[in-house]
This record gives structure tokens, sequence and C-alpha cells, in this order.
């Protein structure tokens, strides 16, 4: 267990002093805002990609996916052109140092995430859960996470490995009105 949070941390931080603090926040940037552009925009896409036409199954694909990729390379293309003016001002020393500072938190994050998800399955009942000494360090962050869940997520949650009994052996119940 200790293997896999501390690669993850590495890994993060590694790709994040390697793409630097300009490359990381435009990739972020360019995710997040694909993914609402396809939300936003990718039914209107799909209108005009069926002229007359009713759209289709593969007209609404091809909008979402016309609208996600089409502002993915436009925001991907403003970050490297970004990067390459900080790159050749002479701040890419900086610019590393800061990214693999943002890699690690992001790491942190990821590890965090994960130990939330396990959390919800019978590994923390296991000898390598209980004998960790990284996830210690993971598990308030976890538990930050956990409140942001819905109660009835929460309350499978078992970080611990102490509860007794199957954990999630049926799907979580789905609350009835809210």
């Amino acid at each position: 267990m200790d293997l896999v949070l501390l690669a993850i941390v590495a890994v993060s931080a590694l790709f994040g002093a390697f793409r630097g603090l300009i490359g990381v926040l435009a990739s972020l940037a360019a995710w997040i805002l694909a993914g609402w552009a396809a939300f936003r925009f990718g039914g209107g896409v799909a209108l005009l990609l069926a002229g007359d036409a009713q759209p289709g199954a593969a007209h609404l694909f091809g909008g979402y996916a016309l609208a996600f990729i089409g502002v993915l390379l436009v925001v991907g293309t403003a970050g490297w052109l970004l990067r390459r003016l900080v790159h050749g001002i002479g701040l890419s020393a900086m610019d590393r140092f800061l990214g693999l500072l943002l890699g690690l938190v992001r790491g942190v994050l990821v590890a965090c995430v994960l130990v939330l998800l396990l959390g919800l399955s019978e590994l923390p009942r296991e000898p390598a859960w209980q004998q960790s000494r990284l996830l210690p360090l993971f598990i308030p962050g976890a538990e930050w996470l956990a409140g942001l869940l819905p109660d009835w997520v929460a309350a499978e949650l078992d970080l611990s490995g102490q509860r007794s009994g199957p954990a999630l052996i049926a799907p979580l119940p789905v609350p009835q009105g809210t």
C-alpha cells in the first residue's frame, strides 16, 4: 500500500516538474473548459451536424466530441504558446519548481481520493492496510473528502478497518426524494 501511495505522489510531482506550472495549469484549464464546452455547446453542434434532420445518436456523439476536442486543442495550444514564452524569457527553472509543487499537491489529492475509494471496500481490513506507514498521512484528507459525499455514501466508509460485516456487497441504496 505504501509503495502505491508513494508512487502516485512521486509520479505526479515528477510530471509536474517536467511540464512546469504553466503546463499543468494549462492542461487543467483545457480539460475543465473542454468539459464545460461539451455540455454547454455539444447539443448545438449536434444540431448543426444534423442539418434539417432530427439529430440522431451519431450527431449527438459527434457534436459533444467536436465541442470537447475543439476547445481542448485551442486551450492546449494557448498553454503551449504561453509555456514557450515563459521559457523564452528565462523563467523555466521557476516554472518547473512551481510545477513540482503543484504536482505534489495533485498527487496527494489523488492519493486521498484513492484512499477514500478503497475505504468503501474490504481492503481496510487487510494486514497491508493496517501495517501501512504512509496511509495515516492520507486518511485525514480522505476523511475531509468524505465530508463532501452524500451521507448515504459516507456511511459506508470504513477507513479504520474496524467495521464488521461485508463492505458494499450490494449496490449503495439510492435515497428516495430529498
